[in-house]
């Protein structure tokens, strides 16, 4: 009998970090299931250890059926660490590979390991990232999602099994922050037994739950089975579910590309409608400087100055390293920005122009593995919100005290500099400068203070469509 489709495999194929987790070495098997003469570029299914003898086949029935396109598998397993002095024992790298919040492994997979395999194989894959899945179970739940979230650009359908969105290594961070930021182009499965792991890390169906509850909050496009008296990592390789999950992940495919349902309601009342960042050619554009009681507020180092009538006075001291300054709508705080602290300041201005009063108008948000905690300059707005540049991206707080949003810029570069002309938002990152269009305008756009940025109302309650239990 004529085989239906092409196969071939190449099996405990190996490569070693270089650029990312370096000195790892990793084993991993390839299969290629492909409809003859469809020609040369296949979609990627890239699953961490997952049984290659159950899944293949399944797969490849799904695509005969035309459920789920062509492509090639990548079956991959953690790192190992081996000795480089006699007598030394060899590591284990599945927690920091794994349970690690962060884009370091989705980046090894992205640069090395998915181009060598490419290389074995021979083949090449749909350039498009909504050719290309990726699932995991556990801590392989967690790594997965951090590879649709960090390399958006490269993966946008993903199934997560049990995932690890708890305190092993940072992934009690990921939630937080997918309810603040701009939802991206993800398509996922999420599936929780209810007999999951309770235990210094938290629980895992806690965290399923509120994974769930952030995802539709943010405006994601997903589903999510919950196993009643099922553990840790329920069905992952069930047929009947990944039939379930393949049908809803890849439906439509051929002409309906990835994309969220919507973005999270704080990001609409500040963004322009169809407002996305847009990389723009010139110079940065200036700011003035902060003028209050009829004087300019100046720092150096940790230390704030005014200058009135040609005279510099010292008005505040105790900062590590401020950054920029800022005014309220309402011209009475001064908002100050420090980078070795995590918080953006504000202090009362008196009618002399000292300061009195210092608070911590905001905590931000931190990069894991942040280089600095806070804020690399500020803006305002006439409604008296702040924008800080950070790490993370702008992150806004409102005018009470609130980082209630964050807008990343393309590939998660830290922002250096930010500015608000009119209703442009500029943001520069390195050599490159960014904009975007907000609804409302920046503080020096607005001669008189506008209502302070303080209402809270979200339109609550959401409805709960994504759930299902078993």
């Amino acid at each position: 009998m004529e085989k239906r489709c092409f196969e071939k495999s190449f099996r405990q194929c190996s490569i070693t970090g270089r650029e990312y987790e370096k000195g790892s070495r990793f084993e991993f098997d390839i299969h290629i299931a492909r409809k003859p003469l469809w020609g040369q570029e296949l979609a990627l299914y890239l699953l961490l250890e997952h049984n290659f003898d159950v899944m293949v086949p399944m797969l490849t029935g799904f695509m005969e059926e035309g459920l789920i396109p062509w492509g090639m598998m990548i079956f991959v397993r953690p790192g190992r660490l081996y000795p480089t002095l006699p007598g030394g024992s060899e590591r284990y790298m599945r927690p920091e590979e794994f349970d690690q919040y962060g884009r370091e492994f989705a980046d090894f997979l992205v640069e090395e390991l998915v181009p060598e395999a490419c290389r074995i194989s021979g083949e090449t894959l749909m350039a498009s990232p909504d050719m290309h899945f990726i699932c995991g179970s556990s801590s392989g739940g967690l790594t997965a999602w951090n590879a649709v979230w960090f390399r958006n650009d490269f993966f946008r359908r993903t199934f997560l099994s049990s995932p690890t969105f708890s305190a092993i290594r940072g992934g009690e961070d990921a939630m937080v922050i997918v309810r603040k930021c701009e939802a991206k182009p993800v398509k996922l499965y999420i599936t929780c037994g209810t007999e999951e792991p309770d235990y210094y890390f938290g629980s895992s169906l806690m965290a399923a739950q509120n994974a769930v509850a952030a995802l539709e909050f943010a405006g994601y496009d997903f589903r999510y089975e919950q196993f009643n008296g099922e553990e840790h990592g329920a069905r992952r390789e069930d047929a009947a579910l990944w039939r379930r999950m393949m049908s809803f992940l890849w439906a439509n495919w051929q002409t309906v590309p990835v994309l969220p349902l919507n973005n999270n309601i704080r990001i609409r009342k500040l963004v322009a409608d169809g407002s996305k960042w847009q990389k723009i050619d010139g110079a940065f554009p200036e700011k003035s400087p902060v003028t209050a009681q009829g004087g300019t507020y100046l720092f150096e180092a940790g230390t704030l100055l005014f200058e009135k009538d040609g005279v510099r006075k010292t008005v505040a001291g105790g900062f590590g390293k401020i950054t920029a300054l800022g005014l309220s709508s309402d011209k009475w705080r001064l908002y100050i920005a420090d980078e070795t602290r995590r918080f953006i300041f504000a202090m009362n201005i008196k009618e002399d122009g000292t300061l009195e009063n210092l608070s911590k108008l905001a905590p931000l948000h931190l990069k894991y593995d942040f280089l600095k905690p806070g804020a690399a300059d500020i803006a305002v707005l006439s409604n008296d919100r702040v924008l800080a540049a950070t790490e993370l991206g702008v992150q806004g707080v409102i005018s009470f005290g609130l980082t209630d949003l964050i807008l990343p810029l393309p590939g998660d570069l830290a922002v250096d500099k930010i500015a608000v002309h009119g209703t442009t938002l500029y943001a520069l990152a390195g050599d490159e400068l960014f904009c975007r269009e907000l609804k409302i305008p920046g503080i020096e756009a607005d001669s008189d203070p506008s209502t302070p940025d303080t209402g809270y109302g979200d339109g609550f309650p959401y409805m709960r469509s994504h759930l299902y239990f078993f």
